[in-house]
């Protein structure tokens, strides 16, 4: 039976979900607790692409699948007051490993007891964590689970100034991560996923 003829069968909506940045700290070192999620706008969900090889032979060409990558996820934030969003953006970066030239210096002349490190994968997770993106029905439940494994910033923007405008100020981020998860109603954490078996020897596959 069609979903609009079922109270209890409705399709999914796109204003319905929540954005959790689990590690995101303020200046004072707290977590900014659902900071992310109520003043987030807009994300993408993740999606893959598959490349392919090809292989030409006696006049046709054949096509094998290559290797999986994962595209960014683009999420827009409202840039708040309190929290400060240019503040924990961009104490995120330092966090996640870079030093400027003034600490750079520091570390070289002998002055900070910092190493000279530089941007790093870690470091990026320890500011971040694995991203989570839920999908939620229209009572609150969880519908949908998506967690983005190892992500770290690739763009950040802050939004631009206009004496003409009374819009909110956005923040625009961008994330690269190695994969993404999934896991269905219920799950609010997934680990893994399941790949199905091959058809049997002899058989056919559907």
């Amino acid at each position: 039976m069609a979903f609009w003829n079922e109270a209890s069968s409705e399709p999914r909506r796109a204003h319905r979900f929540l954005l959790n940045i689990p590690r995101m700290v303020s200046a004072t070192g707290a977590t900014t607790g659902t900071y992310e999620q109520y003043l987030c706008r807009t994300v993408n969900k993740p999606s893959y692409t598959i490349s392919e090889v090809e292989h030409k032979f006696l006049g046709n060409t054949y096509y094998y699948p290559g290797a999986v990558t994962w595209n960014t996820v683009q999420a827009t934030l409202v840039n708040a007051v309190s929290p400060d969003g240019n503040k924990l953006l961009f104490d995120a970066l330092y966090r996640s490993g870079h030093l400027d030239p003034a600490q750079q210096s520091d570390v070289f002349n002998g002055n900070s007891e910092a190493l000279p490190a530089t941007l790093n994968k870690e470091d990026s997770l320890n500011a971040f964590g694995n991203i989570i993106i839920r999908e939620l029905d229209g009572v609150g439940n969880n519908i949908g689970t998506w967690k983005l494994v190892n992500p770290f910033l690739t763009n950040v923007t802050f939004g631009d100034l206009d004496y003409s405008s009374e819009e909110l100020l956005n923040l625009e981020v961008t994330f690269r991560y190695d994969y993404a998860l999934y896991g269905g109603e219920g799950e609010t954490d997934p680990e893994r996923t399941f790949r199905a078996p091959r058809a049997g020897a002899g058989e056919t596959p559907q």
